[in-house]
């Protein structure tokens, strides 16, 4: 996803591992096992999905096979040609929208998949009032996220990167050779809460982390068992050292809310 009016950006290193079709497939997989939790063994015929900040469409495509139909959706018009281009499956399509307001009608999604893209937005807040906006009062959202406060900063893999004020983060990025300007807008787990607040929160990050096997985690978690169990309880009582939480999120009623 390449910086546009709607705020998405992300550094070069970053769309070289996301046009990696082995990784997209990695990384449906281990979505499709979370969401296996809550809808039950796929395929799921009767799911509508929305895949927001697609990239080059590599995960809507694996989830369209298991789905009853599927829409990516990006701002890189270029990363949407392609994945026109590649994935021509009859219950998938891909949409190039740049306004924050998304060509949907209210309720029209039984599933939507917000794989770390929060943080690729100008106004966060208005992301999820959208995921919030689309989602049918049944549906599910996958949502997997980075925090601000961990060491090492996901994206430009520069220790402390985001704890630093803009101008410094700035700074920091051309010393180090690597981009302009730092064009990451992570959160703290603190804030990210405070947007997902109008959902029920159900958190799988700990459940993956000791049992990635299950997961198809066991390509990014220790294979030794005693550093599984301590990282799961480091996922428990320390979040925010932890690269990525996973969570499902699904609509309060109105009274709740």
């Amino acid at each position: 996803m390449k910086g546009g009016p709607a705020g998405y950006a992300s550094p070069p290193d970053q769309l070289a591992r996301l046009a990696d079709a082995r990784r997209g497939v990695r990384k449906g997989r281990k979505i499709r096992r979370v969401l296996e939790e809550e809808l039950g063994p796929a395929p799921w015929p009767g799911v509508r999905g929305l895949d927001l900040g697609c990239g080059p469409g590599t995960i809507a495509a694996y989830l369209a096979k298991i789905a009853g139909a599927f829409v990516g959706l990006d701002v890189d018009g270029d990363a949407i040609e392609g994945a026109r281009a590649r994935f021509r499956y009859p219950n998938l399509d891909f949409v190039h929208e740049k306004s924050p307001r998304l060509p949907f009608n209210d309720a029209a999604f039984d599933l939507i998949i917000v794989n770390h893209v929060y943080e690729h937005t100008r106004d966060a807040e208005a992301l999820f009032a959208e995921v919030y906006r689309l989602l049918k009062p049944t549906g599910l959202v996958y949502l997997a996220a980075a925090g601000k406060y961990q060491i090492l900063e996901p994206h430009y893999r520069l220790p402390f990167l985001s704890w630093l004020p803009r101008g410094l983060a700035n700074l920091y990025l051309k010393l180090a050779g690597r981009n302009e300007r730092y064009d990451v807008n992570l959160l703290s787990y603190r804030q990210l809460f405070k947007l997902i607040s109008p959902f029920h929160v159900r958190e799988y990050t700990a459940a993956v982390v000791r049992d990635p096997q299950k997961f198809a985690a066991a390509d990014v978690v220790p294979r030794w068992r005693p550093l599984q169990r301590l990282l799961a309880i480091a996922a428990r009582l320390a979040p925010a050292v932890v690269p990525t939480r996973i969570f499902i999120l699904s609509r309060r009623g109105d009274d709740e809310r």
